[in-house]
């Protein structure tokens, strides 16, 4: 294999491109490899692991692969071993995605669209993209003046699984979110399973907003809204600036000016309610007293229990909970029988 490596004449970039994190990083890989190709480039793909020392491993094996330059991405490794490793060969560019920025941009959507109790699902700490997201999403919560915004995180596999156990989490909470966000779409679709298997409606009575833009995305229901990360720019702006290395070419690429064009963007569908339009709710001191959380305090008031308003709506006893939960916080009562009462004083419901 050596030996066949280094009979060839063409230029040989690597792509060491870690495959397994908070959002699929094919297009990125992608792009870089048509770009790379169509220039007359060979290109060696290794995908690194879940952990440092399997991107160590997979620098390793480019390394041993006579490559004229090399295109990274880590998310294990931490600056001072990228330092180290990098300077032990020329050419290397490190394909970078702006993921504090990707927090920032999800926390503030979610609080534009009058959301007060939110939570953000991360995948495994370890992970440097993971921990700067969070930092982006917790920067924003912090910086809004009004410091009414009460925030939850949880940590989670990422994967479909993980986002389903986490959104069980947060449904069953003192005090739920109204809208949550999650490192990626994957886990978005999990938290939807678990929405619906409880009754929670979507958007009405819990906002999901994802991350990646997947396909599936737009076909969810409802349809999910996400974010985009501008994978296959990046993907070709790394090659250009590798290119450029290998040729002695100094310049960036010439629509490389300023940082724009690397930013991630909202793709909003029909995922995230709007709570500034309070249509069909009652406003109370603590949020609005939603649809079904009125029909469940009508149900309450006659004295149904949660199991029997539960076999009435055809949801889960545990859905049921969880609304008159929502309608007794929202309402400031004590329990049950006091936020029915002040529903009745307040006219929410009717004698």
């Amino acid at each position: 294999m050596a030996s066949a490596l280094l009979e060839t004449t063409a230029p040989r970039v690597g792509l060491m491109i870690e495959l397994t994190g908070s959002a699929s990083l094919l297009p990125l890989v992608d792009a870089a490899v048509a770009r790379l190709e169509s220039n007359g480039f060979e290109t060696i793909v290794v995908a690194a692991g879940r952990s440092a020392r399997d991107e160590q491993t997979a620098w390793e094996v480019l390394a041993r692969s006579h490559c004229d330059g090399i295109i990274m991405h880590s998310d294990c490794l931490s600056n001072d071993q990228l330092a180290r490793l990098i300077s032990t060969r020329k050419n290397v560019v490190h394909a970078n995605l702006n993921n504090t920025q990707l927090g920032t941009l999800a926390a503030a959507h979610l609080i534009t669209k009058g959301h007060r109790r939110i939570a953000m699902v991360s995948g495994p700490t370890y992970r440097y993209s993971v921990q700067h997201t969070l930092e982006g999403f917790m920067q924003t919560v912090a910086s809004q003046r009004s410091g009414d915004i009460e925030m939850q995180t949880l940590e989670a596999t990422l994967d479909e699984e993980g986002g389903a156990n986490a959104m069980n989490i947060l449904l069953n909470s003192k005090h739920p979110p109204t809208a949550v966000f999650l490192q990626n779409d994957r886990m978005a679709m999990g938290a939807f399973s678990t929405c619906q298997q409880n009754g929670v409606r979507m958007p009405h009575d819990m906002s999901i907003l994802g991350c990646g833009d997947l396909c599936a995305a737009a076909h969810t229901r409802p349809t999910l809204s996400t974010i985009r990360q501008p994978l296959a720019r990046i993907g070709e702006h790394a090659a250009q600036r590798v290119m450029n290395m290998i040729n002695n070419m100094l310049a960036k690429p010439a629509d490389e000016q300023g940082t724009d064009w690397a930013m991630p963007t909202i793709i909003p569908r029909n995922s995230v309610r709007d709570r500034n339009n309070s249509a069909n709710c009652h406003q109370t001191g603590d949020g609005q007293i939603s649809a079904r959380e009125r029909e469940c305090l009508e149900w309450a008031s006659k004295g149904k229990t949660s199991w029997e308003i539960s076999q009435i709506l055809g949801v889960t006893e545990s859905t049921i909970i969880y609304h008159l939960r929502n309608a007794t916080r929202k309402l400031n009562a004590a329990n049950r029988l006091h936020a029915v009462a002040k529903a009745l004083q307040a006219s929410i419901i009717d004698f």
